[in-house]
């Protein structure tokens, strides 16, 4: 066997180590260079769409129409470069211009008031934010109508925007969001049901998000309470304020069955849509009746889903993708996906066994690998459990009935800012 020699050996480390240390700040330096010259093509380009913005109000007026579209563009490059505050200005003008050229309610304004919520709220001021969205949706209203089908996306941005507020507060502070959201999930469950047909493509989409939006309520009243000074607590002691949020969780468990009702109906009036689209609406619906604590309600539901199957092409393979293993049961309205901030947090991926009953409920946890368990700490795993205990699985189903059975899921979390 050749044999390098132990003086040879540790040169070769040497050499090694100051190669990768050498390539290690050739690539550090490479990250600088690229991340210089993108801020160098930035303010370039601001530079540029100053430049355009000066040469066309003295060729023509400070309030050319062209203008409102170099403003946005300005707008965009100073907010990729994180400058928010010209950022607004250069929004705000840009609106301004398109106000003065087509009128104070255009629609032409709405990119430019969605620009200016986004700004300010980045810059922390989400009272402003919500103003400029409230422009928004008072100008669809008086160009379209309060019931026109095409009112629904300036809802759903609204619903977009306290969702995502909501879950940057405090559940206390966040529920006026929730409220909101409510109100205008109501207002988007009427304008459906008048204006749109049961064969139209974005229907299941659209209920389903109402059910999403209901479920983030019901789920916050279980956890949090609710405020009493929200209007809906009337009752004073705490056996009737336990009385009170056990009626509002179950509207919501009624608003959002209706919902996903409604997708049932829509899914199954879709030309394009074949026997697994249609059991899948209706497993859902079964899912909803689970997470409720209807397991009869629910069995009954994943039965009439098993019975769409029988015209699939494959109705074995079907039955198998839709009941042959838990799964986990998921509705809700998440946050947006945050731009990246280069974290050194670690992420660790373990397989996790686990017990799942005929209700759906999660137990009996070990580590399927010996050597993960030594990937996490106590008290990680002590988060690992209770992140499966809080979720409801969808149970096996065999021959028409729920069984219990043993399921393995990979998960992954922080190893860095877990919970003591």
């Amino acid at each position: 066997m050749y044999n390098i020699g132990r003086g040879n050996l540790l040169a070769y480390r040497h050499r090694f180590t100051i190669s990768k240390g050498v390539l290690f700040l050739a690539l550090m330096l490479l990250a600088l260079i690229a991340r210089g010259q993108a801020e160098q093509d930035q303010t370039n380009s601001i530079d540029s769409y100053l430049t355009a913005i000066d040469n066309l109000e003295a060729e023509h007026s400070a309030y050319s129409s062209q203008l409102s579209d170099l403003y946005m563009g300005l707008g965009e490059s100073y907010a990729l470069s994180k400058e928010y505050s010209d950022a607004l200005v250069a929004f705000q003008r840009g609106m301004q211009i398109e106000r003065v050229n087509f009128g104070l309610h255009s629609l032409s304004q709405a990119p430019y008031l969605t620009s200016i919520a986004d700004t300010e709220s980045k810059l922390g001021n989400q009272d402003k934010s919500l103003k400029a969205l409230n422009q928004i949706y008072q100008i669809s209203v008086k160009s379209y109508g309060a019931t026109d089908k095409r009112m629904v996306p300036v809802i759903n941005s609204l619903i977009d925007w306290h969702m995502n507020i909501y879950h940057q507060q405090r559940p206390k502070v966040g529920y006026s969001n929730l409220v909101m959201s409510e109100k205008l999930a109501n207002e988007m469950h009427a304008i459906l049901d008048g204006t749109t047909s049961l064969e139209n493509v974005d229907g299941p989409a659209h209920y389903r998000r109402i059910a999403d939006l209901h479920y983030v309520i019901a789920d916050h009243i279980t956890k949090h309470g609710e405020p009493r000074e929200s209007g809906f607590t009337v009752s004073t002691g705490s056996d009737s304020i336990r009385r009170s949020e056990a009626r509002t969780s179950y509207r919501h468990f009624h608003r959002g069955k209706a919902a996903l009702e409604k997708v049932v109906q829509t899914t199954i009036e879709q030309s394009n849509s074949v026997a697994l689209d249609k059991a899948n609406a209706i497993a859902d619906l079964g899912d909803w009746y689970l997470l409720f604590g209807q397991k009869l309600t629910a069995i009954k539901t994943y039965q009439l889903a098993e019975e769409m199957l029988v015209s699939d092409e494959n109705p074995e393979s079907a039955r198998e993708s839709l009941f042959g293993t838990p799964k986990i049961i998921d509705f809700g309205i998440k946050k947006k996906a945050q731009e990246s901030t280069g974290s050194e947090n670690q992420s660790v991926t373990v397989q996790v066994s686990m017990l799942i009953s005929e209700g759906g409920v999660a137990s009996g946890f070990y580590l399927t690998n010996e050597s993960e368990s030594e990937a996490l700490s106590d008290n990680e795993m002590k988060w690992l459990k209770k992140h499966f205990r809080n979720k409801r699985f969808r149970p096996r189903i065999v021959e028409r009935q729920a069984q219990e059975s043993a399921h393995t899921v990979n998960y992954e979390r922080l190893t860095v800012g877990v919970e003591d």
